[in-house]
């Protein structure tokens, strides 16, 4: 019987993320709420010196783990009116929420969606510059200018994740990473370095090693309640995975990735169409949100990590990416 086994919630897009989450909750169109809602960008013309090195983005680009390893010492707190900020416990700053509108917001990017966000000032900024050593703003989501998976609003509303709400991985997909690291000589995997939503235990798909590429629907009951999530698109992996979400180390002893090729992990997406021909390492599947159409626009959705939530998966023939 398939059950929770980690919850991930994380309230900036790639710094730390909480630690030890019991529940989640989802509003009617789709939003995990408060996840990824805060984003450090780029707050003057950039040129990348780690990730894609030589690479130059504009103001207003989102900035990630991949090329800023320090955003793992920042540690987002949501309290009632805005977010708390510490760096390793060094040092902190509470930036209150600012106002949702016009005048506020200023023109963002991730990967190739643009919108806008709302800017929460220049404390905040200064603050930021002192720990990712270059001009950054600090934004928050708009809900006056929504974001949606894929720019598709049937689809539902996500926050500054990398495309979609949800991310869900399995307990027998990690433990096989692991013991192939170990069998290496290298150390295991944390999971939160995949910062993954969901990690399901008890997947069953006879010789499969990552169930959750199976998985095409999961239905979440609670108080009556049911919110569906749906397969999407299978997460291809950057350097993130490789890194200490606590100490932001990338050291040849921790890679995952060399051992997600040697695992068969290399492939393309099924929908080249869409989603292009280049090859990726693939670990963990984003999902879609389904709410009930039917239901008040302020309901509130819940996934426990206790038994008070029912798990239906159904499965599915095929996944939707081919191995190389």
């Amino acid at each position: 019987m398939p059950s929770v086994a980690e919850l991930g919630f994380a309230p900036g897009k790639s710094m730390h993320a909480y630690e030890n989450v019991q529940a989640l909750e989802f509003n009617a169109v789709g939003l995990l709420i408060g996840d990824r809602k805060y984003m450090w960008v780029e707050g003057a013309p950039y040129t990348y010196v780690n990730y894609k090195a030589g690479k130059q983005v504009e103001p207003g680009r989102f900035i990630s783990q991949r090329e800023d390893k320090c955003l793992t010492g920042i540690y987002p707190t949501l309290i009632d009116g805005g977010v708390a900020l510490t760096f390793r416990d060094q040092d902190g700053i509470f930036v209150p929420e600012i106002e949702d509108v016009a005048g506020n917001r200023i023109p963002v990017s991730v990967w190739g969606w643009s919108g806008e966000a709302i800017d929460q000032g220049d404390e905040a900024a200064d603050w930021g510059h002192a720990h990712i050593g270059r001009p950054v703003r600090l934004v928050a989501v708009s809900d006056e200018k929504p974001r949606f998976v894929e720019d598709d609003p049937t689809l539902g509303q996500v926050g500054f994740a990398d495309g979609f709400a949800v991310t869900v991985g399995s307990t027998t997909a990690f433990k096989t990473i692991n013991d192939y690291l170990s069998y290496s000589d290298k150390l295991p995997m944390p999971t939160d370095r995949a910062r993954a939503t969901v990690i399901l235990d008890g997947l069953e798909v006879p010789g499969e090693d990552f169930p959750e590429d199976y998985v095409e629907t999961i239905t979440f009951v609670h108080d009556g309640l049911e919110l569906v999530l749906e397969r999407w698109k299978a997460c291809s992996r950057c350097p993130i995975p490789d890194t200490d979400q606590t100490s932001g180390e990338r050291s040849r002893n921790t890679r995952v990735s060399p051992a997600l090729g040697k695992l068969g992990r290399a492939g393309t997406h099924v929908n080249v169409e869409k989603y292009g021909d280049e090859s990726g390492l693939f670990l963990t599947q984003n999902h879609v949100v389904r709410a009930p159409k039917d239901v008040p626009n302020d309901t509130i959705f819940r996934i426990t990590k206790d038994t008070n939530t029912k798990i239906i998966v159904k499965y599915s023939e095929g996944t939707n990416w081919v191995r190389q």
